[in-house]
């Protein structure tokens, strides 16, 4: 079996887009939060001001955001980019525009991008599930329901411009997207049951669905297209929301340090008791200009406190908390940003219904949740006892005291060992009058199933000077063109990461699952290298092990030969 080059996982990589759409409709409400405080005489006069200078300023602050992510490898520059564009741009346009303005035809041009941005995620994460083999023979099946819906949430989108037929406003056309794109979720939930991980995570998919399946089950299928739920059906909806915050917050439970969750969690209560003391005390002034937006969340016009038992007031305010909670931890842990994204969208998006476009992201973060626990999500698995105990046993195994071979005695003879394991014949060697030299190790190793022939040739170089070792070994035949993966020394974890404690110290850049093929041998051998940049072929395997040696011994660069090898077989049949 050769090395896979084909990779779903790569072509499954919708988060950076997710972002955007996420950053676009947080913007989003809070444009429409500052247009529903102004006044209406201000209101009237950001509406009556010309939409081409703020055009100007949404192409500017978009160059910006891309100049950004092209520089984004450089941390000093994306930063000073990121603080002196925006600040350019206002100073070059302060005099020619306003913030309600700003606010009011920049929410225009937020409805529109992300309604474009959801459309795109709505049919690329289904058509990357067909595309996945280890998702079975009906992973399509979700894209055929997928795609109709959107396409239908985005001819109804542009029917509310208008443009385009009359019929396109029919709101029974936005109702029937919705229906089917929203279907399409549990529809893959069920297909990809077996595929979806972590184990306990799994529920997660369907908590989701309650205060959908309730909101609906009161307002009929109409309330897919923005009608709200009675006045009696509103403790139901607020239930439905209050345990599926509680619910999700408990299944997720995302990865933070105890400090950060403490912190997040006080900063949402703040918010909770604030937008709760907003309710009880200014809900009749702000109801005029917020009331609307309420709706769209919530999917039912909100009450005046007057009519509404406090005991149920504060439940609902307590699911906020822990929504809240729930959303803001997940996109503050690195593990579990994916799934705070998902999340958020869903969050931004409401149970509203009130435009074809909300439906799409709210579409769209349920499949998003579902992606994120699917084969080849970043960080889909949780962390163990054990595994925290098998990085404890590496650091160990590390630490020695009298620190790698240094000299070109020391380094031949470790070659000379690694040379008798193996079975080949000595190495050579070459030396200069200051101690610096060069040491070659070159041989046939065993074939497949422990053959004396037809097994790959290995090929090792070390170079030796006062204060500084570097060795480099190729196994196979290493091809001329791109590797079909590396793994490149890299602390921290921005990139793609290994799903294996190397993870700590190299990213992958190339096929994750020709990495996946290769197996855990290999990886378990080079975590005594932290420095080492390993290239793979189908035919071959390049390794330099850095300037890291504090694990150079016979047994590592033993294991990692053989277990090179091993990756190999399938290739040397």
């Amino acid at each position: 079996m050769r090395l896979e080059s084909h990779s779903p996982e790569e072509e499954r990589s919708p988060w950076a887009i997710a972002a955007v759409a996420l950053v676009a409709g947080l913007l989003q409400i809070i444009a429409s939060i500052v247009l529903g405080l102004a006044r209406l005489e201000k209101f009237t006069a950001a509406a009556n001001e010309g939409a081409y200078i703020y055009l100007v300023v949404g192409a500017l602050l978009g160059a910006g955001v891309f100049s950004v992510w092209v520089v984004r490898s450089r941390p000093q520059l994306a930063v000073t980019l990121a603080l002196v564009w925006p600040a350019g741009v206002w100073y070059g346009l302060r005099a020619h525009t306003s913030t309600l303005g700003l606010a009011y035809h920049g929410e225009y041009i937020l409805h529109h991008l992300s309604a474009l941005l959801c459309l795109v995620l709505a049919i690329s994460v289904p058509i990357g599930w067909a595309k996945d083999r280890r998702l079975g023979k009906l992973a399509f099946v979700p894209l055929l329901l997928a795609l109709p819906g959107a396409l239908a949430l985005a001819a109804s989108h542009l029917g509310q411009v208008p443009v385009g037929p009359t019929w396109l406003a029919d709101h029974r056309l936005a109702t029937i997207g919705a229906a089917l794109l929203l279907a399409s979720w549990p529809v893959a939930a069920a297909l990809f049951w077996s595929e979806l991980g972590p184990r306990q995570r799994r529920p997660l998919v369907f908590v989701l669905l309650l205060p959908l399946a309730v909101r609906v089950g009161f307002a009929g299928w109409d309330g897919l297209s923005g009608a709200l739920v009675e006045p009696e059906a509103i403790p139901w909806v607020g239930a439905a929301l209050v345990v599926t915050a509680i619910a999700t917050l408990i299944l997720l439970r995302p990865r933070l340090e105890l400090w950060v969750m403490a912190v997040v969690g006080v900063i949402c209560l703040l918010a909770s008791m604030f937008f709760y003391f907003l309710y009880e005390n200014g809900f009749g002034e702000l109801e005029d200009g917020l009331g609307g937006l309420l709706q769209s969340l919530f999917g039912f016009a909100v009450p005046y406190p007057s009519y509404v038992d406090d005991l149920r007031s504060a439940a609902l305010m307590m699911g906020l908390f822990f929504m809240f909670v729930t959303v803001y931890s997940a996109l503050v842990s690195a593990e579990d940003r994916v799934r705070g994204i998902a999340l958020g969208l869903m969050v931004i998006a409401g149970l509203g219904f009130s435009s074809p476009h909300l439906v799409l992201m709210f579409g769209v973060g349920a499949l998003l949740v579902v992606e994120g626990m699917l084969p080849g999500a970043p960080h889909r698995e949780l962390g163990s006892r054990q595994a925290a105990a098998d990085a404890a046993a590496i650091e160990r195994a590390l630490a020695y005291d009298d620190g790698p071979p240094r000299d070109l005695a020391s380094v031949r003879e470790l070659i000379e060992g690694l040379a008798e394991r193996l079975g080949l014949d000595p190495p050579t060697a070459v030396e200069t009058e200051s101690g610096a030299g060069m040491i070659g190790l070159r041989g046939e190793l065993l074939g497949p199933e422990g053959r004396a022939e037809g097994g790959p040739v290995l090929d090792l170089r070390a170079r030796v000077e006062p204060g500084s070792t570097r060795i480099e070994l190729s196994v196979g035949l290493p091809g001329r063109e791109e590797p079909v993966f590396e793994l490149v020394p890299d602390p921290g974890k921005r990139g793609r990461r290994p799903d294996h404690l190397l993870s700590r110290s190299h990213r992958v850049h190339g096929e994750l699952r020709a990495l996946e093929a290769f197996g855990d041998a290999p990886l378990d051998a080079l975590t005594s290298f932290p420095t080492a940049y390993l290239r793979a072929w189908d035919g071959g395997v390049d390794v330099d092990l850095g300037r890291e040696l504090v694990g150079l011994r016979v047994d590592q660069l033993d294991a990692l030969v053989r277990s090179v090898a091993k990756a190999l077989e399938p290739a040397q049949r």
